[in-house]
């Protein structure tokens, strides 16, 4: 048959079975079928075997299997597993060295960290740090313009200044942490304006943190670059905007709604709306390019109307 059907047409034809097969693979509302017993969807049927969705599609699209397959890997990789061991300490089972430490108040990682240098017990390192917890005093009081305070934490909340930030600014430039306090103190009108208010593109946002959280992106990340290239953040947030929205357009997958397509291409051309049309707003409005597919889908919904 390979001398009578075209070379082409054959790699044709496999492209096309290898996408359909990617598209009934990705289909997450449709009924599914394990064991002859049949779900609403595949995470019901993991959820009814206690196995994680997101690994079941990873695995059946990593090694190109079916997702029956890959159900049947992770039911019998958990049949498998040794049961956790449970943690006995002073006569008492807990489910793990964490809940037992929990109990106590004491740092788990603490504990493991002391059995390992040390070369004693986990039973061991969690005695020491109970006993150590029990004999420690009361922290030092502190003093700041001749008023005495049980902590810094309380005394900026009677200033209004974030502890976090004044430790932070202490650490960062090596001064006391009287001079960091009364730093925030001096500033602390123009610094909450700063906070409360974030424009980017005509849109005003309650905060930089706010308009991050809304795009996905991390707020922290914004401001070490403002500080390193000397840039207002508007700027270092239009950075990652633009990072961000490439990231995307080079990814091959493209979820939209719950469905992950091939790429933004296949998916503009399933909803017959223009790749550039979206790609020019969401550049020009700073929306994401899900939000901008929205838009020319509704778009295109109204003309069908008129």
């Amino acid at each position: 048959m390979k001398d009578c059907v075209p070379l082409n047409d054959m790699e044709k034809d496999k492209a096309f079975e290898e996408q359909v097969l990617y598209k009934e693979r990705h289909r997450a509302q449709e009924a599914f079928f394990c064991e002859v017993k049949k779900y609403i969807s595949l995470g019901q049927c993991c959820a009814f075997y206690g196995i994680n969705e997101s690994s079941v599609r990873s695995r059946a699209w990593r090694i190109g299997c079916t997702w029956e397959e890959s159900v049947k890997y992770y039911v019998q990789k958990k049949k498998n597993e040794k049961p956790k061991t449970q943690f006995s300490f002073n006569g008492k089972k807990y489910k793990s060295v964490a809940a037992c430490c929990s109990e106590y108040d004491v740092n788990a990682s603490s504990v493991r960290n002391r059995a390992r240098t040390t070369g004693c017990s986990i039973e061991e390192s969690l005695k020491y740090f109970i006993g150590k917890s029990k004999t420690e005093t009361q922290p030092m009081s502190f003093l700041f313009r001749g008023k005495a305070y049980s902590s810094l934490e309380e005394c900026c909340k009677e200033y209004n200044v974030n502890s976090d930030s004044v430790s932070s600014r202490k650490y960062r430039l090596d001064c006391s942490m009287e001079e960091s306090l009364a730093h925030f103190i001096e500033n602390r009108e123009v610094i909450a304006e700063r906070i409360q208010k974030f424009i980017f593109r005509g849109t005003e946002y309650p905060s930089l943190r706010a308009c991050c959280k809304k795009y996905g992106i991390d707020d922290m990340c914004v401001r070490q670059r403002a500080r390193d290239k000397n840039c207002s953040l508007e700027e270092s947030f239009h950075h990652f905007m633009t990072r961000k929205r490439k990231k995307l357009l080079n990814n091959p997958e493209f979820e939209y709604h719950g469905t992950i397509y091939l790429s933004l291409k296949a998916c503009c051309e399933e909803l017959e709306i223009s790749k550039n049309s979206v790609v020019s707003r969401s550049r020009r409005t700073g929306c994401s390019l899900q939000e901008a597919v929205d838009h020319y889908v509704r778009r295109k919904e109204c003309k069908e109307l008129d």
